[in-house]
């Protein structure tokens, strides 16, 4: 099956949020004017249409806020660091990545990293990185950036985005690092709206035909039946990325079928480092739930279910489990031992007999590298 067309998807992109707003307002229209304006007259107010409003206002709302935010995308550079981005305007040791994660490196309050700094008087090493299987820092030619971790490229939007969760046409763009916490409120939100509306318009409406005589209005089978959908399916889905968020894990992270790469710097010169090869199943950025849903939906829980402020950090360095990163640097040590003994034992065997020259190159370039 071959991919959209870039008309085809900018046509989506351009009519699903129409069409997003147009149900959601004629839902609300018909909740309210044509259902509990008729069958709740000279009845006793039951707060139903204040809930319901409040619901449906922080899905607009919501939903606002995922269009108009970008998701974010990492700096445009050719080099893996800039020395104006180093501290205190030192220069900075550029054969490292451009992003890498040290726990001492790491502001746990802001949930940003800094660099490596060569006057540091604390050994921050080692530090790790997500990386191509040869060690070098992921790179896009397309637009022209070193990635961060979380960072993919979306084919869609032809552009890449930081900690990208997946691409939606729903919203017209991805959904990645800036505007994820809005789009968990909107389903969120929405998901509670349809639920809310189902289960409360469908009594009034069967005590409406059954006992005051009312005459069915077709828009009420079809609110009931939006609302149904609405609620059953937007609930589970945002049930889906609750869990996501408590345990630190994107949709793109989720269904991925390849082990990470991860590089493994023992010092400062960015030539002395080892890449491990880490399971799929292994989550790297799990942490503790209150951290993660921290990192996510922000420090202050009056803003959690407020789409006014994103979550913390900048989007370019996340921190690592505690225990993967432990076990990561001890495979790398280990994986360095070995390489040492295997390059002490070759030397004998080289003098001794005709061994390939262009293996033996291969295994002392490699070890000398690492």
């Amino acid at each position: 099956m071959s991919p959209p067309s870039p008309l085809a998807a900018k046509i989506a992109g351009s009519i699903l949020p129409v069409v997003v707003y147009g149900l959601l307002s004629y839902t609300w229209y018909v909740y309210i004017f044509r259902v509990c304006a008729y069958l709740l007259l000279n009845k006793p107010p039951d707060h139903s249409v204040e809930a319901a409003s409040i619901l449906w206002f922080m899905a607009i709302i919501s939903y606002t806020r995922v269009l108009f935010t970008s998701p974010g995308k990492p700096v445009n550079a050719r080099t893996p660091l800039l020395s104006t981005e180093s501290n205190q305007g030192a220069l900075a040791p550029t054969g490292l990545p451009r992003y890498y994660y040290s726990p001492k490196l790491f502001n746990w309050t802001t949930m940003t990293s800094r660099y490596v700094d060569p006057q540091d008087k604390i050994d921050v090493m080692p530090i790790i990185s997500v990386s191509k299987q040869d060690g070098q820092p992921k790179y896009c030619n397309l637009c022209e950036c070193f990635k961060p971790d979380r960072a993919h490229h979306c084919k869609e939007c032809n552009a890449c985005v930081i900690k990208m969760d997946h691409h939606c046409p729903w919203v017209s763009g991805c959904v990645g690092f800036a505007n994820y916490k809005f789009f968990f409120l909107f389903v969120f939100y929405t998901g509670c709206y349809g639920l809310w509306v189902f289960v409360s318009a469908l009594p009034l409406v069967i005590t409406g035909i059954k006992d005051m005589n009312a005459p069915l209005d077709p828009h009420w089978i079809a609110l009931i039946i939006i609302a149904f959908i609405f609620g059953m399916t937007v609930v589970g889905f945002a049930g889906v990325h609750a869990a996501y968020i408590l345990r630190n894990e994107t949709t793109i992270e989720h269904l991925a079928d390849r082990p990470n790469e991860i590089r493994v710097d023992f010092d400062m010169s960015g030539q002395n480092y080892e890449v491990v090869s880490v399971s799929v199943y292994d989550n790297l950025w799990e942490r503790k739930k209150g951290e993660n849903w921290r990192q996510v939906m922000g420090n202050s829980p009056w803003g959690w279910f407020l789409p006014i402020k994103r979550g913390l950090g900048d989007g370019a360095v996340f921190p690592y489990n505690d225990a993967m990163f432990s076990e990561i640097v001890d495979r790398a040590r280990k994986q360095r031992e070995n390489m040492d003994i295997r390059a002490y034992e070759i030397q004998p065997l080289a003098t001794n007999t005709s061994y390939e020259p262009e293996r033996l190159s291969s295994i002392e370039s490699t070890a000398h590298m690492t």
